[in-house]
């Protein structure tokens, strides 16, 4: 078990501790994904559509996403606020019930995918040679949901244990199986673009043989019998309670992509391919928000179990400082190398054009969210997962999807219309989870909300 005193210690240097190995597993994701997109551009460096491509496929890979949080962080939620609660009876049956619903819902997402593959991308904006890249890029992609899921059950139980070291070495065994098989598939055995998603398929499941060796060794408080007997239904009902808003709050972020890839492809088709571009880009200076919020979600969750409200709502400040200072610092630097980057994988001047116009404005939204990341993870990690998946309703389809349509259909029929207007959202979005955290908290100290602390109750 790790040394570090999640309950008691100092939140900044303990939230530092926990997000550091997630840091350096996330940066070599980012790595991964930076490779991918790199290789994928030099099938063909004058073919446009190769990148785009994968940003097309990239809603449904993010509801794989989506299920995979959701499941992650119902396992981690319910770990932690046991361990910090003292029910350790519960935990024994948390793997097998986590491993139960991951099976379940790889079988009805590859279920619905596989037929329905062609006029989905379709419904996203697909038509001729992206059409035609992504469905590859997908087809080859979709072994990659169960292991995804799988996985997450393991990952789940390590954040909420806060061993974060071992979800690093995950993401790293992934990451540099996929790599190294990127231009085997890609180039070598010719297969294309279909290639890179099943280096990523491989590279998953690589993962999950190593996390199913992780419990095979003492060390975890959650014990894996591989019993279906050890199936609970209540457990399944607890992460279900917390992970499915979480999945669903992930899947209507996803939802959203389809109105922004239409509003995009209605512009300009070329922009689906510059955004795309600059997603994978800025990951680099994203990936502080997602290791803190890791860290986070461990910290938090401990101190919900043990009823720490004041902990909590530190915890919240604290993570919200450092992720404006890292993130904003990175942002800046990324803004301001931007040109550089994106003519490493893109030479087609139209595209680079367009990228330059959304690094700026998309930037300062990323910035301005930052604080919503944390609230959220709070909410989540403590079991209120509704008050998440509410706030990102209103975020996503009251705030940014209507500001996007007033911005290329009402204001004028242009990229930095939209862009200008996703900002507005962003920073008003801000203000409406600042109240919402504040009532969320009082709440607590009030007794009016309480903090469920088992499946039983």
């Amino acid at each position: 078990m790790s040394t570090t005193d999640i309950r008691n210690g100092p939140i900044g240097p303990v939230l530092v501790r926990l997000s550091l190995p997630v840091l350096i597993g996330q940066a070599f994701n980012l790595l991964y994904s930076l490779v991918d997109t790199w290789f994928i551009a030099r099938i063909d460096t004058a073919d446009p559509w190769l990148v785009g491509s994968t940003g097309l496929v990239f809603p449904l890979f993010f509801i794989f996403l989506a299920s995979s949080f959701g499941i992650s962080g119902g396992v981690s939620s319910l770990v932690s606020r046991a361990i910090g609660a003292g029910k350790t009876d519960e935990l024994d049956r948390t793997a097998e019930s986590g491993i139960f619903l991951a099976l379940a819902a790889s079988i009805i997402i590859l279920g619905l995918m596989y037929p329905f593959a062609t006029p989905l991308l379709t419904l996203f904006g697909g038509q001729g040679k992206l059409l035609e890249y992504g469905l590859s890029y997908l087809l080859w992609l979709l072994p990659t949901v169960p292991f995804m899921l799988l996985s997450a059950v393991f990952t789940g139980i390590l954040q909420g244990e806060g061993r974060t070291r071992y979800m690093m070495t995950a993401m790293m065994i992934g990451t540099v199986a996929n790599i190294i098989l990127d231009p085997i598939f890609i180039f070598v055995l010719k297969m294309g673009v279909a290639g890179a998603g099943l280096a990523t398929a491989v590279g998953n499941a690589m993962s999950f043989i190593y996390l199913v060796t992780v419990f095979l060794a003492p060390g975890s408080s959650v014990k894996i019998h591989w019993k279906a007997s050890n199936v609970s239904f209540p457990v399944v009902g607890e992460i279900l309670r917390v992970g499915l808003p979480q999945s669903v709050l992930n899947f209507l972020s996803s939802i959203s992509f389809i109105f922004y890839n239409r509003i995009m492809t209605d512009i300009n088709p070329m922009i689906l391919t510059a955004f795309t571009l600059y997603s994978r880009l800025e990951q680099i200076a994203l990936i502080p928000i997602w290791s803190l919020s890791s860290a986070l979600s461990s910290l938090a969750g401990q101190a919900a179990g043990a009823g720490d409200i004041p902990r909590m709502k530190k915890a919240a400040a604290v993570s919200s400082g450092m992720g404006l200072a890292v993130t904003g610092s990175l942002l800046l630097a990324f803004v301001l190398s931007s040109s550089r980057l994106y003519a490493v994988f893109q030479s087609d001047p139209g595209i680079l054009s367009l990228a330059g116009q959304i690094t700026v404005w998309m930037a300062a939204a990323s910035f301005a969210s930052v604080p919503i990341f944390m609230i959220n993870t709070i909410l989540s990690s403590s079991g209120f997962a509704g008050w998440s998946l509410g706030l990102t309703i209103v975020r996503i389809y009251v705030f940014n999807v209507p500001a996007c349509f007033i911005g290329a259909y009402v204001v004028g029929r242009n990229l930095s219309s939209v862009m200008i207007a996703i900002f507005i959202s962003s920073v008003v979005s801000l203000g409406f989870t600042f109240l919402a955290g504040g009532r969320f908290f009082n709440g607590l100290a009030s007794g009016r909300l309480k903090i469920r602390l088992s499946a039983q109750q």
